[in-house]
Order: C-alpha cells, then sequence, then structure tokens
C-alpha cells in the first residue's frame, strides 16, 4: 500500500481532527520549529496545511513521524518492535532515516517515519520530506513556490538512509553587509535581529550547513537579538556559531568598539601588550556569555578593522610569540569557563594574510606549527580571497589533531578590486579547487564568505552540496557542474517553466557565469578586452546578446507567482551582469573608433547611455519586485573601480565625433588593426591574412562612414577564388554608418595563387586589401598537427596529440580534462591533485605536435589558472621537452611571486597567468611535451611563435589556430 498525500484527505482529517504530524514533547524545539515549517511546506504543495498533534488517539490513518534519539519515546517503541533499526544511525553525525511503516500505532494505517542521529539529523530529514514533496531548499529565502499537486505518493516501501556529511562544519559568512544587507535588513527587520536571522538559520538548515559566521561590519550577534535572542534561536535550530579570522573566544568585532573606554573594565586599546587584564576580562565574560552554546571558538588575535597585530616596526618572531601568549591564554580561559578537556571544546585559528607566517616562520625563526598551543585546534586555511587556495597542508601536516578549514570567497571588500554586488562565481572553479583541498585533508571545516547572500545562492547551494556529499560531487565526479546545474534549475523552475525553457535557464546560467569568469563585472574597465584584435569584443557581444535574448524570453514568458524567485535567482544577476560587461565592450569599441572619426561611434556612446541607464532600472526592479523584498540588496557599487575600493569609481567615459565636412570613408580589416581611407599620397593598403589559416573560409572587412554626407563605396575583385558579399554600398553618417563585407575563399580555384587584392574605391581614395592565404595540403601530417599560420601557432590545452600516464607512489597519475573551465574553452590538470613530480620521468605528460615553417627560437607561452603554490617554499613547477630534447623543470610563476604583489594581482583580474619559456624547434614537425610537476598547475591554452614575433595583444589571447583534422568553418 502506498502511502500516499492528497488535498482531499487533508481536507478530510480537518473534518475529523485526525492529525497527519505526531509530535512528541521531549522532541526539540528546534526540530518542532522545522516540523511546523514542514507542514507549511505541504500547504504549498497541496494547498491544505496539515494538522500536528501529540496524542495518538487524534491520528489519521497515514502519520508522520519523527524523533530524535535519545528524545523520542516512539522511536525506540518502534526499533523494540523491529519496524525501523536505529542502530543504522547510532552514534553518526547529523544522519537520519526516513523510512515508510505499516501499522506503527493502533488506528495507523502506515507511516513516514523520520528519525534522526541527533538534532540536525532529525532536522534534515524533515526537510528531505520536503525535497520529496518538490520543495525547494529556497522556498522560504527566495519564494521559490513548489509545483502545486492534488496527489502526492512516497511509494510503498520508502527506504532512505543518509550519510554523514563529507566536511564538518559547514557554512559561510554574511560580510561586507553595507550598504546592501544592512539596508535590506533594518528596513524588513529593524535590524540584524532574531527576526532575521530566522529566515537565514533556515537557509542554511535546508541547504544542509550548520554552522555560521554573523553580520559583522556594524552588528554584534550577541546583542542585536536583542539580547542574546539571535544566539540562543541559533542554538535552538543546532546552528553552531563561529566568528571571522578576527573574532576571538565568542566576542564579535564591533563589541569591543563599543565597551572600551577609559573607565571601562575592558580597558581602551585593543593591545595585549598594553592592554592584557582588560582584553583578557573581555574574552572572558564572552566565554562566560555563550560558551555554553554550540560554537567554533575563533582563537588568536588581529588588530582592529583587519589589520595586524603588531606594529611594522616588530618582528617575525616578536609577532610569533605575541600570538604564542595569545593561544596559551585563550586555552586557560577555555579551559577554565567552558571544559577543562581541551580537545573536547572545537576551536578554530584562521591562517589568514599576515597569521600565515606567523604560523610557518622562515629559515632563522620556528613558526607555530606543530606547538602544543594549537593541538585540537583547527587550522583553518583561506584562499587568495579571489577563489585561488593559498598553502594547502603536507603529508605530514595533514598529521595535525585538530585537522583543517578553508576560508573561500564568492565576495570581497580588498585589493586589488573590491567585488561584492552580484554572483559571478564559476562552478568549474569552484570545483576545481574545493576538490583540492578537499584532497589535500581539508575536511573539518569550509566557510564561504557570501556577502549579503543574495544573488549568491546558486554558487551557495553547490559549495554547500559539495560540502555534504563530496562522494557525489566530489574529485570522482569530474565535469558534473553542468549535470549539477541543470538538477538545481529544475529544483527551483520545473513548476514554472517547459522542459525546454529550463535548458534555456540552464544555458543562461552557465553562460554570464561565464563571462564573468572571465571578468568580473566590477573589475572590468575600458582597456581590458581589445577592441578589434581577433574581434574578441564583437565576439563577446554576440554572446552577449544572445544570452540577453533568452532572459527577455524567459521574463516575458513567467507568470507573476513566480517572477520574484525567477528574477532574484536568475534574471537581475544574470541581465546585471551581461548589461555591465556590454556597456564596457560598447565602450572601448566606442574609443577605438572615436580615434579613427567613425560616425558609429555616435551611436555607440548612444548605446552605452543605455546600459548605464538600464543597470540603474534594473536596481530600482529589484529593489521593488516582490513589495521590495530585495530592497537595498543592490546598493554596491559596481561600475568603473579605479582602487581597490569605490572611491573615485568612474562611469564609462564616452567619445563624441564631429562629422567630416565631406563624403569620406574608412576601410578597416576585422579582427586586427589596419585601416584606411584610401588616398593615393599616403598608405592605402592593408592586408587580409585570415586566409594564411587553413581552416578558415570566411573573414570580413568594414567600411565606416566618417561624415554625415552620403558616401558610395564599390568594390572589385578579380581573382576568381575570392568573393565579396556586396560590390557596391552607399552610407549616409546618420541612419547606416558602417556594412561588413563578408569575403569567402574557395582554395579548389587558387591554382596555386597565395596573394589576391580587393579594390574598394570610396569618394576620397581608393584602399586595396592584400588578401594572403594558403592552400597548402597538410593532410599527410598525423591528425591533431598544429600548424604554424600567419606567424603563431594557438592550442587549447584539452587538444593533445597524447595523453601519457605516470605513476605516483604506484598509482597512476593523468591529465584529465576539466570541461567549460578557463577563459576560452577548458582546462587540463593532473590527478591525483595531491601528486608531487620530483623525478619528471614518473610524471603524466601531454603531447602536442607543432609543425613550424623553419628551425630557431620559440617562444612558448603558457596560459595557466591563476594558481597559488602549495607550499610557503617553492612556485609551481611544470616539465617542458621539445622533442627528444632535454626536461626542462620551469616554474609557472615570476621569481619571488607571492600573493599582494603585482603579478599575484594581474593574475586573479584577468583571471590567468602567462609564463613564457624558450623552446628550440627544428624544421617541420616537433613533438612538445608538458609534465605535470607540482599540484596546482592547471593549462587552459598554450601560444608558440617565432621569438620577437609576438601575435597581436589581447585579453582572451589568440584563438585557437589551425590543426590536421579540425572541421572547417
Amino acid at each position: 500500500m502506498n502511502f500516499i498525500l492528497s488535498k482531499e484527505m487533508l481536507k478530510k482529517s480537518e473534518q475529523s481532527v485526525a492529525a497527519l504530524f505526531y509530535e512528541e514533547d521531549e522532541a526539540f524545539n528546534g526540530v518542532k520549529k522545522v516540523a511546523k515549517k514542514v507542514m507549511q511546506d505541504i500547504e504549498l504543495v497541496l494547498g491544505v496545511l496539515p494538522m500536528k498533534t501529540t496524542d495518538k488517539e487524534q491520528l489519521g490513518k497515514y502519520v508522520i513521524i519523527f524523533g530524535t534519539i535519545g528524545r523520542s519515546t516512539i522511536l525506540t517503541e518502534l526499533d523494540e518492535k523491529n519496524l525501523i533499526n536505529l542502530s543504522e544511525i547510532k552514534g553518526k553525525r547529523e544522519v537520519f532515516l526516513c523510512q515508510l511503516v505499516d501499522h506503527p500505532i493502533g488506528g495507523v494505517e502506515k507511516a513516514f517515519v523520520i528519525a534522526g542521529s541527533d538534532k540536525r539529523g532529525t532536522i534534515y530529514g524533515l526537510f528531505h520530506l520536503s525535497e520529496r514533496l518538490g520543495v525547494s531548499p529556497l522556498v522560504n529565502w527566495n519564494r521559490v513556490y513548489p509545483q502545486q499537486k492534488k496527489t502526492v505518493s512516497l511509494g510503498e516501501s520508502y527506504h532512505y538512509l543518509s550519510k554523514e556529511p563529507s566536511v564538518k562544519y559547514r557554512g559561510f559568512f554574511i560580510n561586507d553587509e553595507w550598504p546592501a544587507f544592512g539596508n535590506w535588513t533594518n528596513k524588513h527587520f529593524d535590524g540584524f535581529n532574531a527576526d532575521m536571522y530566522e529566515h537565514v538559520f533556515e537557509l542554511l538548515l535546508r541547504l544542509k550547513g550548520n554552522y555560521l559566521w554573523p553580520a559583522m561590519w556594524s552588528a554584534r550577534f550577541n546583542d542585536d537579538g536583542p539580547g542574546l535572542a539571535n544566539a540562543e534561536l541559533a542554538n535552538e535550530y543546532g546552528v553552531i556559531m563561529g566568528a571571522s579570522h578576527h573574532e576571538p573566544c565568542l566576542r564579535y568585532g564591533e563589541e569591543y568598539k563599543y565597551l572600551r573606554g577609559e573607565n571601562s573594565i575592558y580597558g581602551d586599546s585593543w593591545n595585549f601588550i598594553n592592554n592584557r587584564e582588560g582584553i583578557i576580562k573581555f574574552w572572558q565574560d564572552g566565554l562566560k556569555r555563550t560558551g555554553h552554546f554550540e560554537n567554533v571558538i575563533t582563537m588568536g588575535m588581529r588588530g582592529e578593522a583587519d589589520t595586524s597585530i603588531m606594529g611594522k616596526e616588530s618582528t617575525l618572531a616578536d609577532n610569533i610569540q605575541l600570538l604564542r601568549d595569545v593561544l596559551e591564554t585563550q586555552n586557560d580561559l577555555i579551559e577554565n569557563h567552558i571544559n577543562p578537556n581541551l580537545s573536547e571544546v572545537p576551536r578554530m585559528l584562521a591562517l589568514y594574510k599576515e597569521v600565515e607566517p606567523f604560523f610557518y616562520g622562515d629559515k632563522q625563526t620556528a613558526g607555530l606549527k606543530n606547538s602544543e598551543e594549537l593541538e585540537n585546534v583547527i587550522l583553518m586555511l583561506c584562499d587568495d580571497n579571489h577563489g585561488n587556495l593559498r598553502t594547502l597542508p603536507t603529508e605530514e601536516m595533514r598529521k595535525h589533531s585538530g585537522g583543517y578549514g578553508m576560508y573561500y570567497h564568492f565576495d570581497y571588500h580588498g585589493g586589488p578590486i573590491s567585488y561584492e554586488w552580484i554572483n559571478s562565481s564559476y562552478l568549474p572553479k569552484v570545483w576545481e579547487q574545493m576538490t583540492m583541498a578537499y584532497d589535500f585533508g581539508v575536511r573539518d571545516l569550509w566557510i564561504v564568505n557570501v556577502g549579503d547572500i543574495a544573488t549568491q545562492e546558486f554558487p551557495l547551494s553547490y559549495f554547500l552540496d559539495l560540502a555534504y556529499d563530496f562522494e557525489k560531487w566530489g574529485t570522482s565526479s569530474i565535469n558534473k557542474t553542468d549535470a549539477y546545474t541543470q538538477e538545481w534549475v529544475s529544483q527551483q523552475f520545473s513548476g514554472a517553466f517547459e522542459q525546454e525553457e529550463l535548458q534555456d535557464i540552464f544555458q543562461l546560467l552557465t553562460g554570464y557565469t561565464k563571462i564573468a569568469h572571465k571578468r568580473r563585472p566590477e573589475t572590468i574597465n575600458v582597456g581590458v578586452y581589445h577592441a578589434v584584435h581577433y574581434q574578441e569584443a564583437d565576439i563577446t557581444l554576440q554572446e552577449i546578446n544572445r544570452l540577453l535574448t533568452i532572459a527577455e524570453r524567459l521574463f516575458e514568458r513567467v507568470d507573476k507567482k513566480n517572477a520574484s524567485s525567477f528574477f532574484s535567482l536568475i534574471y537581475y544577476p544574470a541581465v546585471g551582469n551581461l548589461n555591465l560587461q556590454k556597456m564596457w565592450l560598447l565602450t572601448e569599441k566606442n574609443h577605438y573608433d572615436a580615434k579613427l572619426g567613425k560616425m558609429e561611434a555616435n551611436k555607440l556612446a548612444d548605446r552605452i547611455r543605455e546600459c548605464l541607464k538600464r543597470d540603474k532600472e534594473l536596481v530600482e526592479e529589484y529593489h521593488s519586485i516582490d513589495h521590495e523584498r530585495w530592497f537595498g540588496m543592490g546598493l554596491s557599487e559596481h561600475i568603473g573601480f579605479q582602487h581597490w575600493n569605490e572611491e573615485e569609481c568612474q562611469n564609462p567615459i564616452t567619445m563624441q565625433v564631429w562629422p567630416a565636412n565631406k563624403p569620406r570613408l574608412v576601410v578597416s580589416v576585422n579582427g586586427v588593426n589596419q585601416h584606411t581611407e584610401g588616398p593615393a599620397w599616403h598608405n592605402n593598403q592593408v592586408f587580409l591574412n585570415d586566409f594564411l589559416h587553413s581552416d578558415r573560409e570566411r573573414a570580413s572587412f568594414t567600411v565606416s562612414s566618417l561624415s554625415e554626407l552620403r558616401a558610395e563605396y564599390e568594390i572589385v575583385c578579380e581573382d576568381e577564388w575570392l568573393s565579396c558579399s556586396k560590390k557596391k554600398g552607399l552610407l549616409d553618417g546618420i541612419e547606416k554608418t558602417f556594412e561588413e563585407i563578408e569575403v569567402r575563399i574557395d582554395r579548389q580555384k587558387m591554382d596555386g595563387e597565395t596573394v589576391g587584392e580587393i579594390t574598394v574605391s570610396m569618394p576620397c581614395g581608393t584602399c586595396k586589401i592584400i588578401v594572403h592565404a594558403t592552400a597548402e595540403d597538410y593532410s599527410e601530417l598525423p591528425n591533431m598537427t598544429f600548424i604554424e599560420q600567419d606567424d603563431y601557432i594557438s592550442i587549447e590545452a584539452e587538444h593533445y596529440f597524447l595523453n601519457e600516464e605516470g605513476v605516483h607512489r604506484e598509482e597512476a597519475s593523468r591529465f584529465q580534462v576539466i570541461q567549460g573551465y578557463g577563459k576560452t574553452l577548458s582546462a587540463v590538470k593532473a590527478f591525483p591533485t595531491t601528486a608531487y613530480f620530483s623525478e619528471i620521468e614518473d610524471a603524466p605528460y601531454l603531447e602536442y605536435n607543432l609543425f613550424v615553417k623553419k628551425a630557431g627560437t620559440y617562444s612558448l607561452e603558457l596560459y595557466t589558472q591563476p594558481s597559488n603554490p602549495e607550499t610557503t617554499n617553492q612556485p609551481i613547477f611544470c616539465g617542458i621537452q621539445i622533442d627528444e630534447g632535454k626536461k626542462n623543470v620551469e616554474s609557472i610563476l615570476p621569481k619571488g611571486f607571492r600573493v599582494d604583489d603585482p603579478n599575484w594581482a594581474a593574475g586573479v583580474l584577468n583571471n590567468i597567468h602567462r609564463s613564457y619559456h624558450s623552446i628550440q624547434c627544428q624544421e617541420g614537425l616537433n613533438k612538445l611535451k608538458i609534465f605535470a610537476v607540482s599540484p596546482g598547475f592547471v593549462l587552459e591554452k598554450l601560444v608558440i611563435y617565432q621569438e620577437g614575433k609576438q601575435p597581436a595583444e589581447s585579453y582572451l589571447g589568440p584563438p585557437e589556430t589551425y590543426y590536421v583534422g579540425r572541421n572547417k568553418k
């Protein structure tokens, strides 16, 4: 017999006073509250709010029973009757059992039983029921309404046993909360109080997180509840509270600011040297106040406002000794006021910014690593604030008794440029970095900075799902981020859109985050993408416009009920991001065209103003939709950063062109910086070299107006193997400011010719376009051989000729392709990620076939993900070998590289490292091998060119060139 919930059944239950939910008096209060939320979820699905009872006599035929081991009489009874098996979950952490049971109680035909190993286990089990009914974890936070149904069947013999979460502490950090989150919570909740945190805690628990760092810029979690209401509510729900890297001993950063003073018992200086007793008293009172709740206690001490502990004149040894003293003192306080057995108290030290060298020390000064003060303390490592891991624990360090954590960022307020506005995180990057962290033993604590939370729901869902079930989504699930995204889209919108439209949402979500991965919206400006080289600006604009069209079509389609969730989760972050990227690309083109005097520059200026206007409209719409549900959340500055922070931010500067006094035209070759107006006494030749690439069958040039007077042009091409899309045209400089002319090649008709000519006659001169082409046949070369054409070779890393395994400790090691990763196509990375190959003969390698025209010295440019070294004492290495020459181990990072230096800053803004290496090639076919050496080596692209003949500079680099076997286009 199936367990069926229906609208009719619930209505009849109301009439007969037959309850669906059985609630025990001894159940945790937080569990009871969550059960009420699940009842409301059922009401959203079936349209009727089910009833609950504590009286078995008032139960209906179908019942939902929930409880926690040690706090549930009925679970014990069912276990004793062998109707359920509590040994499956007993003693485990945050585990639940969901099972259908026949005749559990007299008068009850079937029960859906939810048994938790602990409080959070039961809560996760209750929310699991909601998800089984089609309710999204974002139902409350984003008002994602489930699809309404008349009937829901849970099957006949449902049995689900959850796993222990992969990472012990999993959560997020509300940070950088002004002006957005602060204005939002003050408008809707009158502050950072328990009414607001009720929603935050529910979001965290529905996403199967358990750990939170609360807002702290101006907030005091333990005062704002009011009083301890925030902390008490967290404890009720089983939310484990922590605090950021500079808020030790359960005291939040703003508290000292309000309590300090000349006559304060805590003194008037955040300084452990000259105000030791005051600071100790401050910490002691914090531990006494909330130490009886579930916490992970932050250890250590940093300066005020996220600065270093001691001044610049202090030595490394001074700082280490001070921090050691602080840790000893804090451990004593915890022993005295919380638990004399320190090993039972969860504690964490964040190795953030300047604290990292205090832990590692240097050759002259021993750091805190392996010190007794840190025994059983979680050592929380950090990324570089831009999503790239810093140091990771070595094999020896992984023996540390406290384990390791990771502080990751989806939002950051700091250098080189802040990013706090809307989601710009890309799942393949998150997967690559966080799986590496887990592989290196970082498995005890994961926390991610989500800023204001709003628009970060998508990457946050992924981050917490990865932490909860690493076996499903982690290292063994390479290239599953698209599958995750499709599942997530379906979970939020299956009731609001048709299947084909869900696929459009998937394209929009992956498309806009891919573009943001190339360059975050806050960090794009004039001078990033090149206006013409390789047409990278135009190609990116085409993709942006395609995605914007999808977004508008979906928004027109969504009904009023689902408009709020679609707008907040998809439309606003996607369109806001794409519109801003479009604005800066148009500005780049406007500046370039204006310098040539093109009338099109004026039209571009109008389009830039439209984008700027659209940006303001989007924020206003975001703030007003759904009765101002998200008011304030769009206030973060996001346009034209000149420094790390918003001071002196600039909107686009547009250039206006005054028309020439006579009908003048200019011809420009698309993809290169070449142009001419065709005067006989100046240079009137330009060169079209696209057909030097064997797979190119189409190229183009543009005729543009320099005046507002009618100007005719005529195109003549006498070479039979070339054809143009037009033979003549007319521009007026007002409505019609340019025309793009497509050039096609028919290599079958070349008959040995490799140079052609196209003549464009204009009112003020004649332009000669010299067309260079190749008709060489490379079919005898092996497939995947890249041919030097137009003086360079560009290779996407996944297009190797061979992928050879290596051996690491008798385990096979091999490069894998990470699909969609990187700025252009994908990336390759060696697995297992922890392998280090000191003996290059054992290393896996990729072999690329290169065909060059002449022997000589060539430059090899490697485009790699902007990884940081996994240790403090060496850079990231790879091996390079050309043909049978020497295997050279070379660094992909410049000498002296460190996080926060200019090379690092350029890398995180561009989201790429570019390293330059010299290789000796013979004429003809060469074999280039790239070996894995260090962990963290993630290769995206290779560019090879004759020394001194570097390809034209661009943001994305030269597009991939021809290789044998490549489909023509």
